[in-house]
């Protein structure tokens, strides 16, 4: 019951940002409110649920992208595809909403989000030290990274340019990755 209720809890999410009621959440999974209750105490302890989920599903697979055999780049890109279909999916609204309502799981959550770029520069040094990427300056590479994404995931730019972030994605990934790969001399 309690996969149900974060896949429906995300669900709301992403339709109505935090503006659902534990009613709207009963009625998705035609279930009582009591039942809900029995697995967590607030609606903020359910959004931390929600959120400690997806943390967790991250750090489960990222380990053999971190620690896995065959080239960096294509360990880079399943990483870079893992952190935008677990960390970075939601909604510009519901981090504002997050913020607003529940300040304390908000500042978490920016700070996993953050933290986890970590992870793409322990790979790019991978590459630099296997000889797969040129010598740089990894975390001048991971602050570039982290702007990049959060300006291609902007909602404003996206309407604009009439893709998706995923699309927007895979054109970041590629300039990052071809202008890194090392050159022939």
């Amino acid at each position: 019951m309690e996969e149900k209720l974060v896949r429906a809890t995300l669900e709301l999410m992403m339709a109505r940002s935090l503006k659902f009621t534990m009613d709207d959440l009963a009625r998705k999974l035609h279930v009582s409110k009591s039942t809900i209750y029995d697995i967590v105490d607030s609606k903020e302890d359910l959004i931390r649920l929600v959120m400690h989920r997806a943390m967790d599903k991250f750090e489960r697979e990222k380990e053999p992208l971190l620690h896995g055999e065959g080239p960096v780049t294509t360990r880079l890109l399943q990483l870079c595809e893992l952190y935008f279909h677990t960390v970075w999916y939601l909604p510009d609204v519901v981090m504002e909403d997050l913020q607003y309502r529940y300040d304390d799981i908000s500042r978490e959550w920016e700070d996993f989000k953050e933290a986890k770029f970590d992870d793409m520069v322990s790979l790019l040094q991978e590459g630099v030290n296997k000889g797969e990427y040129r010598k740089v300056n990894v975390m001048a590479v991971r602050q570039i990274i982290f702007c990049a994404a959060k300006g291609l995931t902007d909602p404003e730019f996206l309407r604009k340019s009439g893709m998706t972030s995923r699309a927007l994605m895979d054109i970041l990934e590629d300039v990052m990755l071809k202008g890194l790969e090392k050159r022939s001399e």
